[in-house]
């Protein structure tokens, strides 16, 4: 018997496939039946719907109601089960244009398409992945949407005006990992900073008070009123009161064992303090990530890093690990010489040269917090630093005897050992 590709051991043609992009698996589904069996897979598993801004009104939308009703309908015989073509349909990204239509000169959501839609989200056993961009008008447009939905979906992913977290959490009870879209979705919606109470908030959240694992978000999210292992704010905390009250307020609410946030560099050691609430937050937290936005240099990189351990040592946290990194600052615009005034001299700034010692900082780090295991300090985003002195390094830090030890390690052990601590339960 001739060796073909189709006569190939299946874990090899998985990896094939892997390598294959989606249209060229389109066109091997062409060759015969079990060429189409073998793509079909490769095809379906990760869908885009809709972000045909580019084409004719209503392209994207008959390429929703294409795609629903070919995966909905039984697939032949020939194929295997009734629901092959469902059953491979793995992450799903629905765009804002793939349930709109065009009536009376007014772009609005089809409800026809939203409840195909929702169709497939409810029979799709094998949907992990959700991304919805203006999910707020498909709940409008059809209240039922999402209802009895796909017990595999584990990650949702949120964009443009999201409704409140009860309805979310009604219609998509099983999931474990809630995402807020960067950029244009990272705008906090009205309700994210309304809360009733603690009682009354964690009630309306539903199977989420056990089940929500993640959250990553640009703002502080105040109704959500449940544990969540780990949590991400993106937008950088600046010096507000108001902005580091609703930080502060989500935190005590979400009681992070793993956080990562983004800080000014120029926040005070007493509005990180009240951050990190030190009744609260604080005593669960166990890795802790923080990046210092807009860092002026090395020298003042290396501050902040002491203000961070500062504030460990007031309020005592009991963590195992912390990774700590600079972003640079934006520098002042030049202006074109053509604009300037013909007495006034062009200075273009330059970032004055700064020894660092990360060896010292790591150090001192472990021992305002003693329970520190892992230290990992990366200032490589601040402008400046001396010639051939690393800027990035991480480090194992254990006690000997009534002495703190603390030793550099490699960069992939490093890694290895944020990818672990990243993973930490309330048990570790």
């Amino acid at each position: 018997m001739p060796h073909t590709l189709l006569t190939l051991n299946y874990d090899v043609l998985s990896q094939i496939l892997a390598l294959v992009s989606p249209h060229d698996a389109a066109q091997l589904a062409l060759a015969s039946r079990a060429a189409y069996a073998l793509a079909l897979p490769r095809i379906v598993s990760d869908v885009t719907l809709g972000g045909l801004y580019h084409k004719p009104g209503g392209s994207a939308l008959s390429q929703l109601t294409a795609f629903a009703n070919f995966v909905l309908s039984p697939a032949p015989v020939w194929l295997g089960a009734p629901f092959a073509r469902l059953d491979a349909l793995q992450s799903l990204h629905v765009m804002r244009d793939a349930v709109r239509v065009r009536k009376n000169g007014v772009w609005t959501v089809d409800f026809n398409a939203t409840s195909l839609l929702s169709a497939v989200i409810a029979r799709a056993r094998n949907l992990q992945e959700l991304t919805l961009w203006g999910s707020d008008a498909l709940f409008a447009a059809f209240p039922d949407f999402g209802l009895n939905s796909s017990p595999s979906i584990h990650t949702l992913v949120l964009g443009g005006d999201v409704p409140p977290l009860p309805v979310l959490a009604h219609a998509f009870p099983h999931v474990r990992t809630l995402e807020f879209i960067p950029g244009g979705g990272s705008c906090a919606p009205d309700w994210a900073i309304f809360t009733a109470n603690d009682t009354y908030d964690a009630a309306a959240l539903g199977a989420w008070q056990q089940k929500l694992d993640r959250v990553d978000a640009g703002f502080p999210i105040l109704p959500l009123a449940c544990p969540v292992r780990r949590v991400d704010l993106r937008n950088p905390l600046v010096s507000d009161t108001y902005m580091l009250f609703c930080a502060r307020e989500f935190l005590r609410r979400t009681r992070p064992v793993v956080l990562s946030a983004s800080v000014s560099s120029d926040l005070t050691e007493e509005e990180l303090c009240a951050v990190l609430d030190g009744e609260v937050v604080a005593p669960g937290l166990r890795f802790l990530e923080l990046v210092g936005d807009r860092c002026k240099g090395v020298k003042e990189g290396s501050e902040w890093m002491m203000h961070v351990a500062n504030t460990l040592a007031t309020l005592q946290v009991p963590i195992l690990g912390i990774s700590l990194s600079v972003t640079p600052s934006i520098p002042p615009m030049i202006v074109p010489s053509a604009l300037k005034a013909s007495h006034e001299l062009i200075r273009t700034p330059t970032a004055t040269s700064e020894p660092v010692d990360l060896d010292a900082l790591a150090r001192t780090i472990a021992e305002r917090a003693p329970s520190l295991r892992f230290v990992a300090l990366d200032l490589s985003g601040a402008p400046g630093g001396a010639a051939g002195k690393p800027k990035q390094a991480w480090f194992r830090t254990y006690d000997a005897g009534k002495v703190r030890k603390v030793e550099q390690i490699s960069e992939s052990e490093g890694r290895e050992m944020q990818r672990q601590m990243r993973a930490f339960n309330r048990w570790d």
